[in-house]
């Protein structure tokens, strides 16, 4: 025992990180069940059980390839959700949001890992704490399935690149099959993952450049690269195919899910500054305006001390190959997808959702940042003055948790001071868009229904069984509402409105407040009471 304390003591970096991660784990594990379903998880885990039965039938049932549109996603997690699921003691969509946060958490495990092979543990440390202090990765954490599985899939690629690119053309075999596993586990998620294929293709030619050699040397290293990168590609066309069957099906699937997905078909209307656009139309701005709005203000700042201390070094050529090297594609994980977004308009919608993969290699670039700040500050003012500068840096992460923790459940619809903060981001930007609030608007309704029951002093006019309407999909409110309570699509017959606060949807019917949704002052969702208008209506006496 007193050796481990000894190491533990000898290595207070991983001492904190082995620390955080715990405490992080407790949190989820505590948390994880009062998150909301969100709006696509059911036919998300519909498509995880056609495609068990797709396997079960021997390839017979490939109903799979014909619900919705889901075919031209992988189905890596909702195999997983939907094959383990039965076999647990606990309700589907529960094992699901815990299931989100294992991904979750391995994806922070990734973030660690990067960032300690930039730089060192307890920076690595920094990286982690930063990601977790951002509302949009860790208020999403729990019921964000395909987003943050993906994400954090991603961040792996990122890593092994990282890991292969020093040791170009002949990276060591063990990273080159990590670097398969994780691109297929991504490929097997989400088509948008050739981001990551494009960015490992820039990073070999970068890799093969050298001027000594000339053409000859870089084409020679070029295809080395590419021949000893061979069975990545193998171990990620293995696991694409078991998760998304559909893409090897024909020879053309996977240009067709690109070309969707270029111009994604779909009629959404989003947010931007108090605008309302639609998705298909959004300004050249409008990501990168998310991202500058989303992350906390420690991170903005990370940011921008790692870009000036780039360009300090670019004049004073201080760059080192290998290190430049490893870092770039952390800096090709962030540039390749925002540069797409921004030059060839795509379809976007509920901010950053669809980018939360972003995040991530935003956290350890932040964090990169702040240690060039820190050593920068030490260079030139003294030791004491890099504290303070810590210092003030850990004041200020403490205020992001702070807000994170006052907004329990719902810190994905944190944004910085520079929208505002959550009041002044509710109406402009989209906000609890996968209606997270739906799950506690309905238990509170139960409650007080009971309540009014129990007192003997209801209008018995008003009594069950009750119809109820919500702004969502109906599974996200029927889930936790008792027998009494039955579900409607004709709203103008509801007797309670259930609504997030999320395109107006909330101001759509008529009816009193009688729940009220608030987190730091801000409206998140609302519960209406229409019984006076709908049983007068109907007659009932």
């Amino acid at each position: 025992m007193s050796s481990l304390f000894a190491r533990l003591r000898a290595k207070p970096g991983r001492t904190a990180s082995l620390a955080v991660f715990a405490v992080m784990g407790i949190l989820l594990l505590a948390t994880f069940h009062r998150y909301g379903i969100s709006n696509d998880e059911e036919v998300q885990q519909t498509y995880g059980e056609l495609l068990i039965r797709y396997y079960a039938s021997g390839f017979a049932d490939d109903n799979a390839f014909h619900y919705r549109n889901l075919y031209l996603y992988g189905g890596l997690f909702d195999l997983i959700a939907a094959g383990i699921g039965p076999h647990l003691p606990m309700a589907t969509y529960e094992w699901r949001h815990l299931l989100t946060a294992v991904f979750g958490m391995l994806g922070m495990w990734g973030t660690w890992r990067l960032a300690r092979l930039l730089s060192s543990d307890g920076w690595a440390c920094v990286a982690v704490l930063l990601l977790a202090a951002t509302g949009a990765w860790w208020g999403t954490l729990c019921n964000h399935t395909k987003d943050v599985s993906f994400a954090g899939a991603m961040i792996w690629v990122t890593y092994y690149a990282a890991r292969i690119a020093p040791h170009l053309p002949r990276p060591r075999p063990r990273h080159v099959i990590g670097l398969g596993a994780a691109m297929g586990c991504a490929l097997g998620l989400r088509i948008v993952a050739v981001y990551a294929g494009l960015e490992i293709a820039i990073l070999l030619i970068v890799a093969a450049m050298d001027t000594r050699e000339g053409f000859r040397g870089f084409a020679r290293g070029l295809g080395s690269s590419i021949l000893h990168l061979l069975p990545a590609g193998a171990v990620g066309l293995a696991i694409m195919a078991v998760s998304w069957p559909w893409s090897v099906l024909a020879p053309g699937n996977i240009l067709v899910a690109i070309d969707t997905f270029r111009r994604f078909p779909i009629n959404l209307w989003t947010r931007l500054g108090g605008v309302a656009i639609k998705a298909a139309d959004v300004p050249r701005w409008y990501l990168p305006t998310y991202v500058a709005i989303r992350l906390p203000e420690l991170a903005l700042l990370g940011l921008a001390c790692g870009s000036a201390c780039s360009l300090l070094d670019t004049f004073r050529r201080r760059f080192e190959r290998l290190h430049a090297l490893r870092l770039l594609p952390v800096l090709l994980a962030v540039a390749v997808p925002m540069g797409h977004a921004v030059f060839s308009d795509p379809v976007l919608y509920n901010g950053l959702r669809h980018y939360m993969f972003l995040l991530p290699p935003l956290a350890v670039l932040a964090t990169l940042g702040l240690r060039a700040a820190y050593h920068c500050i030490v260079r030139r003012l003294g030791l004491r003055m890099g504290r303070a500068f810590l210092a003030v840096c850990a004041a200020l992460w403490m205020v992001h948790a702070g807000t994170l923790v006052r907004l329990h459940p719902y810190e994905s619809v944190a944004y910085n001071s520079l929208a505002g903060g959550v009041s002044g981001a509710a109406g402009r930007y989209e906000f609890d868009y996968w209606g997270n609030s739906i799950r506690e608007a309905t238990n509170r309704l139960t409650r007080m229904v009971a309540a009014e029951e129990a007192s003997g002093k209801q209008d018995r006019r008003f009594g069950p069984p009750y119809r109820v309407a919500v702004c969502a999909e109906q599974i996200q409110a029927d889930e936790y509402l008792p027998a009494k309570f039955r579900m409607t699509t004709n709203w103008l017959t509801a007797d309670f409105f259930i609504s997030q606060i999320q395109d107006g949807c909330e101001n759509d019917m008529d009816g009193k407040v009688v729940i009220d949704i608030k987190r730091l002052g801000t409206t998140i969702g609302v519960v209406k009471d229409r019984r006076a208008i709908t049983r007068a209506e109907r007659g009932e006496n």
